[in-house]
């Protein structure tokens, strides 16, 4: 019998592509930058960025934000963070339970992960049991 996923009730995050390059320095690499935008008490499930390394840059409010089962820890407007390859992303908040907050994720990936059927959404994948 399969599990059902697990439910949060809080908001999700909304993403936007800025750009996708691919990096001729890099062969087989590309450059995905995102806007990421949490409204208060928003969220994303536990998750890896498909072999990226991932730059978040804070531009507005406080992202909290936990790797490996560390503590996590609030980054605020100005602030940034990396994900190296194969992290797990085990917190990934809007500290704010009433302002919204906004970064831009810089993701370096390798190209043919954004050729698959997935597309974009191959550049999250999510714990089992999670949406």
């Amino acid at each position: 019998m399969a599990s059902q996923p697990k439910k949060d009730t809080r908001p999700r995050e909304e993403i936007k592509i800025l750009y996708d390059v691919e990096l001729t320095n890099c062969p087989g690499k590309s450059l995905v930058a995102l806007e990421l935008v949490y409204k208060p008490d928003g969220t994303t499930p536990p998750h890896r960025h498909a072999g990226a390394t991932a730059v978040a840059y804070v531009l507005d409010g406080e992202f909290l934000s936990g790797m490996n089962g560390n503590p996590a820890q609030v980054y605020y407007e100005g602030q940034h963070f990396v994900e190296r390859p194969g992290c797990h992303h085990t917190v990934s908040d809007n500290a704010s339970s009433s302002k919204p907050m906004k970064a831009i994720v810089n993701l370096v990936v390798d190209t043919k992960v954004l050729k698959t059927e997935k597309g974009y959404a191959a550049l999250t994948e999510f714990d089992e049991g999670y949406e």
